[in-house]
This record gives structure tokens, sequence and C-alpha cells, in this order.
């Protein structure tokens, strides 16, 4: 129902009529076709009627809802990249009926009822001047690549196709024979179109002809709608009513189903990308195929109604009624991001190349040819080289912004700002500086902030060695415990300890196993330099002999009960202590306290030992205890 409601609204607003015997059975057979397949490529469609109105639209069916994606992240990335901005210019401004523009480049062709037959016309942007082929026949359904342009003609009294060198401003009939022929799309050297055998034969072909080689070749029996891109040619296939997408690879001579429901019409070809409008959901949605992939993926989900796709790169545009008019809508592919043309008119027929989209308007009470240039918000980004160092930091600041900027403004986070795109700053002071870019464009304007991105430092100063070691002097072997005390924060140590040993550890622990005197140096370093401290004979350490046992007790008399604390005097370091407090009690503290209970005169001894050997001390009678 909704591809025979667009159908109605086709041929109201456009009136559309024919001009042979064979173009009224043509449109016979679409319309008894649609309730099985939607509308068919704006180029089967025979010009409008020259005529004074441009039609009624007030009948049209309207479905409107909002597009969604069919993934469910979108909404997220969507406040991330900003929806592009469609800039509008009307490009034709006569009273007389345009349709069904096409665009390469800087030239965008239509065709044209201002000389009281269709025309091809074009448009030139960068030399803004207009060329026409005004032939007193009918001209139709142009496409253009490069300096040539192709369109469906009638001259000759039936319906040809033609091409024009507008470069060698030469026109040239590209068949020759008995078959109707429309419907022309280009790609480099090579030429596709849909052809009708005659009233005896069930069906259309596309034929394919190579500018190069001047050879015509079939590409494919009961199909119609084809476009081309490099060496793949795209087209509906018809089966009795029910219409699909095939591709045939020139290169690979292999052919390939791209859709199975009966129900796709309209392709386009771009790249890797196949789009269509499609009927399976109830409705004409648009789906697109990746080749490489070898995945579908449905690009509109509301039961409005969305005609006539086209596609370049990323982006796919296509008409579509949802706000009560027919309006131009384009997705990015990268971004899921879409936008759409908000005049309450209606729009058709759109194509799109780079970031120009053309389409016939009716806002004017006739149909123009109009063209919007997209431009995206800026998405702002940038890196840094180096982000750290010493002060003074010179910082170069490179943008990475997305979405063609115009405008730039940095804020260093040291109160110094700047406009240039790629900026180099130089940071003269110690601390953590947090960087922001702001980007513009006519669309719109995006910031990105990095907290705390560059970080600059004190320069470092030459080091001072110093250090200090615990004990200097011992018997062997000796441990000392060695700390660096050295200024102006050096980053790696090398000590010498005077016995050939060395050691990288800050503040080492060395252990002198020899008697002698022992030279001591420490070098030190950062990035500003080195120093040396040598200690001269700075630690001593002494041959081990036999311990010389001596020592002391206070008080050594008084009354009982008498505690005495008894201390080692005793030389050449022993490492072992036997007391004997004379009141046949022991200890082998080396300082030990001990209490006497009991009158008397005792007898004090202390043995004492090391490596090399023991020696004893023995007082007698030296401790006095009276009684209480």
């Amino acid at each position: 129902m909704g591809e025979k409601r667009q159908m109605k609204k086709k041929e109201k607003v456009y009136s559309i009529a024919l001009a042979s015997t064979f173009l009224i059975l043509f449109l016979l057979f679409i319309s008894t076709a649609a309730s099985a397949s939607p509308e068919q490529n704006q180029r089967t469609v025979a010009p409008p009627e020259i005529s004074s109105g441009a039609g009624d639209p007030s009948d049209d069916q309207i479905l409107s809802d909002e597009l969604s994606t069919e993934e469910n992240d979108t909404a997220t990335e969507s406040i991330l990249a900003a929806a592009p901005k469609i800039t509008e210019k009307r490009i034709t401004t006569n009273a007389a009926e345009q349709y069904s523009p096409v665009i390469y480049g800087n030239k965008i062709a239509w065709y044209d009822n201002r000389n009281g037959n269709w025309d091809i016309y074009i448009y030139d942007l960068s030399t803004k001047k207009e060329t026409s082929t005004l032939n007193k026949s009918d001209q139709y359904s142009p496409d253009i690549y490069s300096n040539n342009i192709v369109w469906t003609d009638t001259r000759n009294g039936k319906t040809e196709i033609y091409l024009e060198d507008l470069s060698a401003k030469k026109q040239t009939r590209i068949i020759n024979n008995k078959v109707d022929n429309w419907d022309p799309a280009i790609y480099g050297n090579k030429v596709v179109w849909t052809g009708y055998p005659g009233e005896d034969y069930e069906g259309y072909n596309i034929f394919m002809y190579d500018i190069s080689t001047k050879k015509e070749q079939m590409i494919a029996a009961q199909a119609y709608s084809p476009d081309i891109y490099g060496n793949r040619v795209v087209w509906v296939n018809d089966n009795v009513g029910y219409s699909d997408i095939y591709m045939y690879d020139l290169s690979t001579k292999k052919q390939t189903q791209i859709t199975n429901n009966g129900l796709a019409n309209s392709p386009a070809i771009y790249g890797n990308k196949i789009v269509w409008q499609d009927a399976r959901n109830g409705n004409a949605d648009i789906y697109m195929y990746d080749i490489s992939t070898k995945k579908e993926k449905r690009i509109t989900t509301n039961p409005s109604a969305s005609y006539s796709p086209k596609i370049y790169g990323d982006r796919i545009v296509w008409e579509d009624d949802r706000n009560g008019n027919w309006d131009i809508y384009v997705y990015d592919l990268a971004t899921r991001q879409e936008s759409h043309t908000t005049d309450k008119s209606d729009q058709y027929y759109p194509d799109i190349y780079g970031d120009r989209i053309v389409w016939t308007d009716m806002r004017n009470g006739n149909a123009d040819i109009y063209m919007g240039t997209l431009s995206t918000s800026p998405v702002a980004a940038f890196s840094a080289s180096p982000t750290s160092g010493n002060a003074p930091l010179k910082v170069k600041f490179t943008d990475k912004s997305t979405g063609s900027p115009t405008s730039w403004k940095w804020s260093f986070g040291d109160g110094k700002t700047s406009t240039v795109k790629t900026p180099v700053h130089t940071y003269s002071k110690e601390g953590k500086y947090t960087v922001s870019l702001t980007v513009k464009n006519a669309a719109g304007t995006n910031t990105k902030t990095i907290k705390n991105y560059i970080t600059v430092k004190t320069a470092p100063v030459k080091p001072v060695a110093a250090f200090s070691a615990s004990p200097t002097s011992g018997y062997a072997p000796l441990k000392v415990k060695f700390t660096d005390k050295s200024a102006n924060s050096p980053t790696s140590w090398k000590w010498n300890f005077g016995d050939g040993k060395t050691s990288t550890s800050k503040s080492p622990t060395y252990t002198y196993s020899k008697a002698g005197k022992y030279s001591v140096s420490l070098t030190v370093k950062n990035a500003a330099g080195s120093s040396t401290k040598t200690i001269k004979n700075y630690i001593v350490v002494n041959a081990l002999k036999a311990p010389v046992a001596a020592f002391s007790a206070k008080p050594t008399s008084g009354k009982a009960p008498l505690k005495v604390q008894f201390t080692d005097k005793s030389s050449n370091s022993p490492t072992s202590w036997k007391w004997s407090f004379g009141d046949k009690t022991y200890s082998t503290s080396q300082n030990p306290s001990h209490t006497y209970s009991k009158a008397g005169k005792y007898t004090v001894s202390l043995t004492v030992k090391n490596a090399k050997g023991s020696n004893t001390k023995t007082i007698s009678g030296y401790i006095v205890v009276a009684k209480k």
C-alpha cells in the first residue's frame, strides 16, 4: 500500500505524461507491479508533461516518526559526535520545472523545461556558469562523471542514451537500435542503462557501453534501475513482480544476489557499499549492504516512507516524509548522526558528492534545484610533545580535531593562550598545567581539556657529595654503616670502600675483614653533573687480640641485702663473659647486676673470650656485706 501511495504522489506532483506509445506501456507495467515491489528509481520515470504548475501534493499520505538506529549505543555516541549541518543554496531561480539533479565535483546537472521541452542543464559551481544541451526534443534523467554527462534522449523518435563530453562540447549517441533505452548511469568510461526489447519480450535488460572501446554488452535480463561504481554494477531484478537487488562484478564476471525478500528497489553503489529502498517491514525503509563484510544494515526504522537513496563515502541520503512533508535526510555511517532539510515544502530525488547534496525542491511554487553543503561541528582533540621536563620547557601542541575546524583557541594553563592551529609554548615555571583547546566551524564548537597534562620540573643543580660512617674504627671483622648526606638530590651513587670493593646503594652497610686504615670515597650524580667526596684513612680496622679481663663494681660494701652493679672493662673486644659472684651464683651478661642477701666477704671473678683466646680477672674479698 505504501508503495502505491508513493507512486501516486510522484505522478501527481510531476504530472507525468508519455512521449511515446512504449512509455505508456512501460508505466502501465510499473503500476501493475507496484503492489509487489517498491517505487522504481527516479531515472525510470518519463519526464513530466510541460505545464504551468508543479502539481498539488495535498493528497500525499504522510507517516511521521522519529528515526532511530538499530544499535543501543547510538545515544551515547550521538552526544560525542555532532550531527552535520546542512547549509542550503538555491541553484535555479526561474519559474520553470527542474528535476532529478545529479552532482559530481563542482558540476550539477538536471533536466529542465524552461525552453518548452526538457533539456539537460549543467551548472558549474566553480565558474558559476550554466550550460545546456538545448535540443528541441526531450532529454531527461541525466547522470554525470567528470566531464562526461549521459541522459535519456527522444530526438530520434524513441528513447535513446546520449553522452556529451563537456570539455569538447561534443554529443554522441551511445547506441542505435530499435530498443527503447533509458535510465543511464556512468562511472569512468562505462555507461549502464535499462533497455526494453519490445512488446514481445517480457521484462527489461541491463546494458553497458565502454566509451574507450566503443563496445556494448548485456549485463542482466529482466532487470532495471542500474547503477555503477568501478567494476561493479547493481540493479533491480524483476522476477514476476518481485524485485530484488543484484550485483555483477565486471572483473570477476560473478553475479551476486544481495536481497531475497522481493521488495527491494532503487539501488545505488559507492565503494563497497550498496543502498536501496526496501518494503519488507510494511513501509519503505533504507537498507545498506557492505560487500566486504557481507553484512546488511537497516538505516531507517521509523514507520514513515523513505525513498531514492544515494551514497557517497560514509554518507547516505534519501527522501523521507516523517515530518509531514518530504524532506531530504542524510545519515553518516561513521558518526551515526543524521540531519535533514527543514523547509516545510517537499524535497525529492537527492544526490550526493563529498559534502554536497542536491535535490528537487518545491518551496517556491515550482520544482527548483537546491544544493546543501554539509558541515559537522568539530570534535576537539590534541597532543603535545614533550609533556614533561625541566623548566624552561618548550612544548609543541598538535591539533588533532575532526570535523574541519576553522578556528582554534588554546589555553596553556599558565594564563597564556594562542589562536594558532599548532602552537609552540614555553613553560618557565615548575608546576602541573591543565591544557584546553576550543575549536569552531560554521556548524558549532567543541572543547577538549586535559587536566595536569604538562608537568614542569625545576632544573636540577649539580650535587655535592657528603657522607658519614659508624663506627669508624674497631677490630676486624668491622661492620660499618655508611650514610649518604649529599646535597642537591643526586640520582646515582658509587662508593669505594678503600679495599677494592664498591657499592651503588645510597646508604650501604659494609664489613671490613682485615686490619688496616681505609680511605673511603663517594661519587654522586644527577642530570646537572657529578661530585666526589673522599676521606683519607676514614675507617681504622685493628687486628683482633686475646681479651684482657677487667671490671669494676659499685657499691663494693654495704648491709645485706646489697645490690651491686658490675661493669665490664675488658680490652680487645671480648665476645663472651662469665661472672662468678662468690656466693655460688653466675652470670653471662656483659654488665650484670647482682644482689647479695647474706653478710660476708665475696671474691669476684670475670672470664672473657674472643676468637683469639680467653682471660680471667679475680679480686679476692672484693664485695663486703655487713649484717642488717
